[in-house]
């Protein structure tokens, strides 16, 4: 049996990389060689306090590779392409009725933190030649942005608040103004505020510094239709629904690890409706595709690549801050 490196998330803070024998293909699956997997900001919030940890887990959901081998005929090795990552047992009450994304039982597959991974032929979408595999990579994050701004309904000329200018705030960001929307992003470092206006911002600030609320009303006096909140940081919570205007709708992308404070008086008097976004669906993954082909400068969130020996170094510099904004695994 061929053997192959995976890196096992082993407990609360630890990544142990192994030489292992490759997985066994089960009836139905085909083997991806990955070639890059993002990490993802929810990844490093596990990591960072240990839950889901286990001596067989390998994480890993922000995969681009290529077809090494599919029983099923669906595709052809060499194929390149990503994955939409949402399987989920296939039995319970959530599965049955077509939304795995909430599966009961959800099973233990290997993710894209190793060089082989067995999927579902079903969940594999075809990437483009208009995208390269770095692209490729961001294609489920983006898929994410896409689909909180199509639920927002956020639309051409809507004024919209971004709060938290890392990955998946920059994405966002990217998505609202492919619409057309006009953004103006906080972030309390600057040099995410830098990259906020090489996206597309039409202005930035430090949320520490300036309250969003006073902020946003002097751009325009009805505040922002739309708040996306894809920080992660707790108190950034209440700030989205202070800062979004009457009627305007709040949508949480970012995963507090710690209670956050929210009033919900001001969500009532205000009358806004507010929605979160765990993944992305089929339909915005497709349509994440289709904007990296346009626009691959898209891929320019990605601001760092290590090789899979380093997964331990790199998801501490990401807990610490000083990791980049978006890093990809290669575990070639």
């Amino acid at each position: 049996m061929r053997r192959v490196r995976a890196a096992f998330f082993t407990g609360y803070r630890a990544f142990e990389v192994r030489d292992v024998e490759t997985p066994a293909l089960r009836d139905g699956e085909a083997r991806i060689r990955v070639r890059y997997n993002g990490i993802c900001g929810s990844d490093v919030s596990l990591w960072k306090v240990g839950v889901l940890a286990g001596d067989d887990r390998v994480p890993g959901h922000e995969i681009s590779g290529v077809v090494e081998e599919d029983p099923t005929g669906r595709f052809q090795p060499g194929q390149r392409v990503t994955y939409y990552p949402a399987r989920g047992c296939g039995e319970c009450l959530w599965c049955t009725e077509g939304h795995p994304r909430y599966c009961l039982n959800p099973p233990n597959f290997w993710g894209g933190y190793a060089e082989t991974v067995n999927v579902l032929p079903d969940l594999l979408l075809p990437v483009p030649d208009a995208v390269d595999d770095r692209g490729a990579s961001l294609c489920e994050p983006l898929g994410v942005a896409l689909r909180a701004v199509h639920e927002a309904g956020a639309g051409e000329g809507d004024l919209c608040y971004v709060s938290g200018l890392g990955a998946i705030g920059l994405l966002t960001v990217a998505g609202l103004v492919d619409r057309g929307a006009r953004v103006i992003g906080s972030d309390v470092r600057e040099d995410r505020r830098a990259l906020g206006e090489e996206f597309g911002c039409e202005a930035t600030f430090d949320p520490v510094a300036e309250d969003p609320f006073w902020r946003l009303l002097a751009v325009d006096l009805h505040g922002p239709g739309f708040a996306f909140e894809c920080s992660g940081a707790a108190p950034a919570v209440q700030l989205a629904f202070n800062a979004c205007g009457h009627m305007g709708t709040v949508a949480l992308l970012g995963i507090p690890f710690e209670p956050a404070m929210f009033i919900p008086a001001v969500m009532s008097v205000k009358e806004q409706r507010a929605l979160a976004i765990s993944g992305p669906s089929r339909g915005s993954m497709r349509a994440a595709l289709d904007l990296l082909g346009r626009r691959p400068d898209v891929a320019r969130v990605v601001t760092g690549v290590r090789p899979l020996e380093e997964v331990q170094e790199a998801f501490e510099a990401q807990a610490e801050g000083t990791g980049g904004v978006k890093v990809l695994i290669d575990p070639r």
